[in-house]
């Protein structure tokens, strides 16, 4: 089973995920923030947001056996030591293939999480009885040499496969689209590139990469589900600025959806540009 638990289709800044096997409960990044300024809804209503699923993922780690920490941004990982507690801890390596924020952060952490059982997970394998998780080696958070450092993505194997792709930002990289492809996941979870950034941290260029590679995965895997989520559904354009990605999925009848829809919901995003209009984007075209 697997249970989108808090994303940023819902209208926090997140990607906790919780998967249920017949051996293990496993939450995956149980983290939340805030949106920016440019996502249409009043600051008042984003507030209330983080409140209630900052709830949902302290709700979601109760009778849980394993918690996955993919890096130790905020939205990923809730700073506190008794949220953990029993739990059994699969990590980034907190020194290893890491910038010094996070570096900082993860000693931070560790130092909260004393006393759990915790494995670091960079490029690791670990089995609970059918099931198996393994993780991918250390991963860059966006472009090659970025300064936000590194993530793991996770690929959890039992009755199904599915691949959580963490913060890779598109992706940029071909290189991790191949790993994609060739893993060949049921359900693809992964985050779509930062368009709320383009033209100022997000180049136009790396977009037209992340569509390319998100068109190949489309078109080479025999995908279930594809959730691309995250960092994408912060901006309202997201369907015209992705929509070869979309349409490419319409026209081979692959199921490619938001944390929100799959849940026969509409994202927030949306609702909030329906709702209030634009904020930062008065005018756009389709991206070709």
């Amino acid at each position: 089973m697997i249970d989108f638990v808090a994303f940023d289709s819902f209208g926090v800044k997140s990607m906790c995920t919780k998967i249920i096997t017949n051996d293990v409960k496993i939450v995956i990044d149980p983290g939340v923030a805030i949106e920016t300024n440019s996502f249409p809804i009043p600051l008042y209503s984003r507030l209330m947001l983080v409140e209630r699923y900052e709830r949902k993922i302290r709700e979601s780690m109760k009778n849980t056996d394993i918690t996955i920490i993919t890096h130790y941004h905020y939205d990923h990982h809730i700073p506190e030591g008794n949220l953990y507690n029993g739990k059994k801890l699969l990590i980034k390596h907190p020194e290893k293939n890491i910038n010094k924020s996070q570096k900082k952060r993860a000693k931070y952490f560790l130092d909260l999480v004393k006393g759990n059982e915790i494995s670091y997970a960079d490029n690791r394998e670990f089995k609970f009885g059918s099931t198996k998780i393994r993780f991918t080696k250390p991963l860059w958070h966006g472009t090659r040499n970025t300064k936000l450092g590194f993530v793991v993505g996770v690929i959890i194997e039992n009755r199904e496969k599915i691949f959580f792709t963490s913060d890779i930002d598109g992706p940029y990289l071909k290189e991790y689209a191949d790993m994609i492809i060739k893993e060949n996941p049921d359900v693809l979870i992964i985050d779509g590139p930062p368009t709320y950034l383009l033209g100022y941290i997000m180049s136009y260029e790396n977009l037209r990469k992340s569509i390319k590679n998100l068109k190949r995965i489309v078109e080479k895997m025999d995908f279930k589900t594809m959730i691309l989520d995250h960092h994408l559904l912060r901006d309202y354009r997201y369907r015209d600025l992705l929509h070869e990605v979309y349409e490419t999925g319409k026209k081979l009848g692959k199921n490619v959806i938001t944390a929100a829809e799959y849940n026969n919901k509409k994202p927030v995003v949306i609702e909030g540009y329906e709702k209030y209009g634009p904020t930062k984007w008065k005018k756009w075209e389709k991206y070709d």
